[in-house]
């Protein structure tokens, strides 16, 4: 057997072994592809979610606005209903009563929100994160297959 023939071999067995590897690198893609279909999906259902928190936050924000603005009628109204004092103090301490438990539940509600919004921001710097590693090894597995190329055209030569 001259060398020529053992050449042959070699790079017989070697363009093998890269088309096993372009077939692994393409399995690979699929899955990256994949991830990224169900990381988008994600992405989307935080976005919504957060859409609907901020949408629940400006009822909160209206009402709180609506009794401010009740307050602030009663409290103009107070010297034309001076004979009306009497009842009128009740219904202002159920009032602010009102007030302070929509401003604990507001609390309560901002608090969780905000606690949202921080696993939502989490989880988008990790969907960042996850995208990024995917997008180096793309492109580790795009220079690698015009490595390949270039070896198997280099091999045909």
């Amino acid at each position: 057997m001259d060398t020529t023939d053992i050449r042959l071999r070699v790079l017989e067995t070697d363009v093998a072994a890269l088309r096993a590897q372009s077939q692994e690198s393409k399995v690979i893609n699929a899955g990256i592809l994949d991830v990224l279909k169900d990381l988008r999906t994600v992405t989307t259902e935080l976005w919504t979610e957060m859409t609907g928190f901020r949408t629940e936050m400006t009822g909160f924000r209206t009402e709180l606005t609506g009794f401010r603005t009740e307050l602030d009628e009663l409290r103009t109204g107070q010297d034309s209903l001076r004979a009306e004092m009497t009842g009128l103090r009740t219904e202002v301490n159920e009032l602010r009563t009102g007030q302070d438990e929509l401003r604990a539940e507001m609390r309560t509600g901002h608090a969780e929100l905000r606690e949202e919004i921080s696993v939502v921001k989490r989880s988008v710097g990790n969907l960042e994160l996850s995208m990024k590693r995917v997008e180096g090894d793309v492109a580790e597995l795009k220079a690698g297959h015009i490595e390949l190329r270039h070896l198997v055209a280099d091999l045909v030569k």
